[in-house]
């Protein structure tokens, strides 16, 4: 078969997305679309064997690793939890701040004060903050505010006076996501997606679509940056890096010695169109079909590929067509059955949007 290490008319051009699965559930867990830098990695060692005075003889490749790197321009805390193995939970703590006009020399806050994170849990009272309406400053004094009372303590207000009171409560929408000591990062199934384009006259700029490349990642562990970043011209970004493992129950055989036939990621390109495109024939295996009245079988049709290999169609993609029913029938799966004895054909056919239509027939031998 001819064939070429490229096509120079075809490329592929940004990410279009990042779907992260459960591995256990199938449950997707994370998706993206806003990718600005990825990158993908498979690298691995080479052992030297050497013969006599040294000579190389042969080099054996050890250590493979896969990893990746996604950074994407979309905010997410839902990946800052499964980098660290937590999850994102709602009624977190936040703080507010109510503006409140002193009746008398105490200040009653409206809604439930709740601890800040850095309070110790047996604490009664929550951190809260006064300053004078339109003060220029604040004297950053922590006076304390009652979590049953709801009044702030330790602070002296004047009657009718308008003072600016901040503290911490929990609020119903205000979402959570932890950063654990102990970092457990999550093992998902990634799959990516690539935009794959052919060049009109050589020209990318105006390039068309063609298909999908899809790098699709069976196990791999979460790594990378849970933190932040960014500037008053640049936006934080969010990092979905990884590393792939290998699914096995048990430690590989001879991974040296080219024994291990797991793998680590699956490279699937899609073409744009009909998904029967590239189907070069139907054939039938294995001869005539030999049939006894009564006796069922399925049509052994094949799709023939441009490499000479043969695939399994799905038989409801074919139509089937007997040329004497009164000999044989076929019904829309490719099932035939003899009715009486003698010899016929059945056509089948894979209608195609594109490409044209492909035929074939099958030769029938029914006995009585």
């Amino acid at each position: 078969m001819a064939f070429t290490f490229g096509n120079k008319d075809m490329f592929v051009m940004g990410v279009v997305d990042q779907t992260l699965y459960d591995p256990t559930t199938g449950d997707v867990i994370g998706y993206d679309r806003l990718a600005n830098d990825v990158a993908i990695e498979y690298t691995f060692d080479l052992t030297d064997i050497t013969g006599f005075n040294e000579s190389l003889v042969m080099s054996i490749p050890h250590t493979t690793r896969l990893t990746g790197t996604y950074t994407s321009a979309a905010f997410s805390l839902t990946q800052r939890a499964l980098l660290t193995g937590s999850e994102v939970s709602y009624n977190g703590v936040a703080r507010v701040c109510e503006e409140i006009t002193a009746t008398g020399t105490s200040l009653t806050v409206t809604q439930q004060p709740a601890l800040f994170y850095g309070q110790a849990a047996g604490d009664t009272t929550g951190w809260c903050y006064v300053r004078e309406k339109g003060a220029a400053t604040a004297d950053g004094t922590n006076y304390g505010v009652d979590l049953t009372t709801k009044e702030v303590q330790n602070f002296t207000a004047t009657n009718g006076k308008v003072y600016e009171v901040t503290y911490f409560t929990q609020m119903a929408s205000a979402q959570s996501a932890p950063l654990k000591a102990a970092a457990n990062p999550s093992v998902v199934s990634i799959s990516q997606r690539w935009a794959v384009y052919a060049a009109q006259n050589g020209n990318k700029e105006s390039g068309t679509l063609q298909g999908y490349l899809y790098f699709n990642v069976p196990l791999a562990m979460l790594e990378g940056d849970a933190g932040m970043d960014g500037n008053q011209t640049t936006n934080s970004t969010t990092s979905y890096n990884w590393r792939a493992l290998e699914n096995v129950n048990n430690m590989p055989e001879c991974d040296v010695c080219g024994a291990n036939t797991n793998n680590l990621a699956y490279y699937v390109y899609v073409p744009c169109g009909d998904q029967t495109q590239a189907v070069q024939q139907l054939v039938i295996v294995g001869g005539p079909m030999a049939l006894t009245v009564g006796e069922e079988q399925q049509i052994p049709v094949k799709y023939l590929m441009p490499d000479g290999s043969v695939v399994q169609p799905v038989y409801t993609d074919l139509s089937y067509q007997s040329a004497q029913s009164s000999i044989a029938t076929v019904d829309t799966n490719g099932v035939v059955e003899g009715a009486t004895a003698g010899d016929t054909t059945i056509t089948v056919t894979l209608n195609r949007s594109s490409g044209g239509n492909l035929t074939t027939v099958a030769v029938v031998n029914v006995a009585a």
